[in-house]
Parts: C-alpha cells; structure tokens; sequence
C-alpha cells in the first residue's frame, strides 16, 4: 500500500484534514473509502453552499466532483501532481441544507501524462444527483507525500 493510500485510510472518521486543506474541511469532506485510483467521501450540505433558492450550489457540486477526481489521481501514488484540463458535469438532482452526500471518484484511465477520470455524487437514498468526468496533466509539481 503507497503512502496515500495510508495517508487517506487514517483519514477515515475525522472531520479535521491531517493536512493544511482548508478547502476540504470547507466542503465538510470525510473519508469514507481509499485505494490506488479510487476514493470515496461524504460531504454535509451547509447554509454557505446553498444558492439563492436554497440547493446546493452548482458550483459546489462542480468542486466537490472536481476534488474526488483529483483525490483519486493523488492515491495512484505518483510523484507529481495532476491538474484538471476540463470536466463535464451532469446535474441531475438537487440536494438541500443538512442533507449528506455520498461521492465517489475513480481513474477509468491512467496514461504517462494524461489521466481520465469520474466521480459521482449521490444522496442519502442512493439517488445520483451529480456526475462528472475529466481529464487531468501531471504537472512539474513534486508532491511531498
């Protein structure tokens, strides 16, 4: 097992990132699941994600799915970073104030530079409310884990 691997593994239960991270405990994200390529999360729907009408924030959904991805591309253990080149999302269903949110990320393909990957989102009763794909580059960026 690769050290990120163990990494999110301890990560498993605790709502504070062992990290400076402060965009995941922003988006409340606890580990739920990790193994190389592939990851899962729960987030809690907050007030300050919400949009004007009271749903979760497409641009919320859009980071959340965004972050699986790279999550998953951090835990195929290389010694670069990846940076997302594009991404389609799909919104299906809403998701309102309190509600938590099962994603799941995974790399479908895992090129020299190139990764690709999706992640999807779904609600308390397994109703897919969001779904993504993208495409990641390695960057010259070392990563210290």
């Amino acid at each position: 097992m690769n050290a990120r691997i163990e990494f999110f593994k301890n990560q498993i239960g605790k709502d504070k990132w062992a990290f400076d991270y402060p965009l995941m405990e922003w988006l409340k994200a606890q580990v739920l699941e990790a193994d190389e390529s592939h990851v899962k999360m729960q987030f809690t729907v907050e007030a300050y994600m919400l949009n004007p009408i009271g749903m979760l924030h497409g641009g919320v959904v859009a980071t959340m799915l965004d972050e699986l991805m790279g999550a998953a591309g951090f835990l195929l253990g290389r010694l670069t970073g990846y940076a997302t080149i594009n991404m389609n999302v799909d919104y299906l269903y809403p998701a309102r104030l309190g509600e938590k949110i099962t994603g799941e990320g995974r790399i479908i393909r895992a090129g020299k530079t190139v990764l690709h990957a999706e992640s999807k989102l779904h609600n308390a009763g397994n109703r897919l409310l969001a779904k993504a794909t993208s495409n990641l580059i390695a960057t010259t960026t070392v990563l210290p884990i």
